[in-house]
């Protein structure tokens, strides 16, 4: 793995300034999280990322094949350079499993984590989305029918383009290439192999899982049952989608207050 396959995106706010990191789902520009960083800028310092689904984040590079681990390293790494010891978690679909693993690793002192539409795998306690259950099937006919590459990425992108008004990045970014799609459907695969059962994050206030009543990758009912075993409050959001924080203020607004109200009340010696 090279240091290039994230791209990596910092706001900061100056030294005192509190920590937010913003772990991205698989393959989406971190444009999407425009609307989020700039709610919370002055008060916060943030910094998010995107994967490289191609080489050298071309167009038409060869598909780029990350697992979990791999991406989850270089997110530690990038943290390191940055001196960041200690931040308030914000995670969205599959970075949930970015943050679950960051919340272990005794480097990082997290001190409150926000998901939402979080990817959890929660085994026989609960329900799967859609998504997880096409990942495989996908990722099986786009590596052994090269010759289907082209049409499913034109009618994934259409489809992406009619799901939102005047059409989402965060949704057509992954389909805007045949090379891309396949680097999303592989990746996406990797982090759904690799995905903890149970993979609840972890920090030393308790966490807040958001989801999107119209959310139709992730069902509002695999955050709302992974809140319900981890403790974590849950809050469903009416009207949202899969991207919601991407165009919806009162989204951001929400995932700001929580991050505030971890900062206001700070834990003593913290824990782990």
């Amino acid at each position: 793995m090279d240091r290039t396959s994230l791209s990596v995106r910092v706001e900061s706010a100056g030294p005192e300034r509190p920590w937010i990191v913003i772990c991205n789902a698989v393959g989406v520009p971190h444009a999407v999280f425009d609307r989020l960083v700039g709610t919370l800028a002055g008060a916060f310092s943030v910094v998010c990322w995107q994967t490289s689904l191609t080489e050298g984040d071309e167009p038409h590079g060869t598909p780029r094949f990350l697992t979990v681990d791999e991406q989850t390293a270089e997110v530690a790494g990038i943290l390191h350079r940055l001196r960041i010891t200690e931040f308030t978690g914000v995670s969205w679909c599959s970075g949930t499993e970015i943050l679950y693993r960051l919340s272990r690793d005794e480097a990082f002192r997290v001190h409150g984590h926000c998901c939402v539409n979080g990817a959890f795998n929660l085994g026989a306690d609960g329900p799967s989305s859609d998504w997880e259950n096409t990942v495989e099937p996908l990722f099986h006919v786009l590596s052994t029918r090269p010759e289907t590459v082209q049409g499913v990425s034109a009618m994934l992108n259409s489809a992406a383009t009619a799901a939102t008004e005047g059409g989402d990045p965060a949704l057509q970014f992954p389909y805007s290439t045949p090379e891309r799609l396949v680097g999303y459907a592989a990746q996406c695969l990797a982090m759904k192999r690799g995905r903890t059962l149970h993979g609840f994050v972890e920090s030393e206030h308790t966490g807040l899982y958001l989801a999107g009543s119209k959310d139709a990758v992730q069902a509002p009912a695999i955050s709302e049952r992974a809140a319900e075993l981890s403790g974590a409050g849950f809050e469903r959001v009416e009207g949202g989608d899969h991207a919601m924080m991407a165009g919806m203020q009162r989204v951001c607004d929400r995932v700001r207050r929580y991050c505030e109200l971890v900062v206001a009340r700070p834990v003593p010696g913290g824990r782990r």
